[in-house]
């Protein structure tokens, strides 16, 4: 009876065997950081940043892909000789020559720009690692204005004892909505002393807040001084108006005197 004979490997070649399965499993592509601003403003210049790492031996870069949602609008080809590729879409546009191959610059971003945005890492071949990031940009529109009036004389700034300052903050135009609050001489101004009013809508989306202020003559008065301050916030983003309004000593006095006549 003939025994059959079975080839063996030599240890060169189960090495080689070896190497070839770890130059397969030892590579790895990490995401390092993604920064997608969060809420830039419309008609600013936005940098979205993908820094990543890649480990195993001869691992070289195969591509950088960033996607809002479905669009895909930025690649960087790590083997190829002219590796930046840009696409425009509604709301992105590229600045292909400020970016590179772990920054992506948007110019002039708008309320369409928002979404979701994704960085993709992929190493080369055989095994093209991938890895996968995403965060949500919401460009935001400032307050066109804002502007503190007085409730019933755009002109007054002189009150008399026991009367009602009224005073309305009005921010024109933002989106999402403005968070409207109230400071005097530097401090907050409790709930009791506010007033809130209906917004306002415009077709785009927009909308005019209007909150307003109140108190008697002569709290809040400071060497017959107020200093008023009205904050419009959103999305991190701050417009201040300032109004000064006086109070009328002399109106103390003869309000003093006629009580003491009485």
């Amino acid at each position: 009876m003939r025994k059959c004979s079975l080839a063996r490997r030599t240890g060169k070649e189960e090495e080689e065997e070896k190497e070839s399965v770890d130059s397969y499993t030892d590579k790895v592509v990490d995401i390092t950081e993604l920064v997608v601003p969060e809420n830039p403003r419309i008609g600013e210049d936005v940098t979205l940043t993908c820094r990543f790492r890649l480990e195993g031996h001869g691992h070289r870069l195969y591509t950088v892909n960033w996607w809002r949602g479905r669009d895909q609008f930025y690649t960087y080809k790590g083997n190829n000789a002219d590796p930046k590729h840009s696409y425009t879409f509604e709301g992105i546009h590229v600045a292909r020559n400020e970016s590179t191959d772990q920054s992506v610059v948007l110019k002039n971003v708008s309320e369409i720009t928002s979404g979701i945005f994704k960085c993709e890492v992929m190493g080369e071949g055989p095994s093209f690692r991938t890895a996968v990031r995403s965060k949500e940009m919401n460009v935001i529109v400032p307050p066109k204005q804002v502007e503190i009036t007085s409730y019933l004389n755009p002109d007054t700034t002189l009150y008399r004892i026991g009367q009602m300052v009224q005073l309305n903050c009005t921010a024109t135009g933002a989106k999402p909505k403005a968070h409207i609050t109230w400071e005097i001489n530097g401090r907050p101004v409790g709930p009791k002393h506010i007033e809130y009013f209906r917004d306002i809508e415009d077709r785009r989306g927009r909308i005019t807040s209007t909150v307003g202020l109140h108190w008697f003559a002569p709290d809040f008065f400071t060497r017959n001084k107020a200093h008023v301050a009205c904050i419009a916030s959103v999305g991190g983003h701050h417009t201040t108006d300032k109004k000064d309004v006086y109070f009328d000593p002399a109106s103390s006095a003869a309000f003093n005197h006629q009580y003491a006549s009485a």
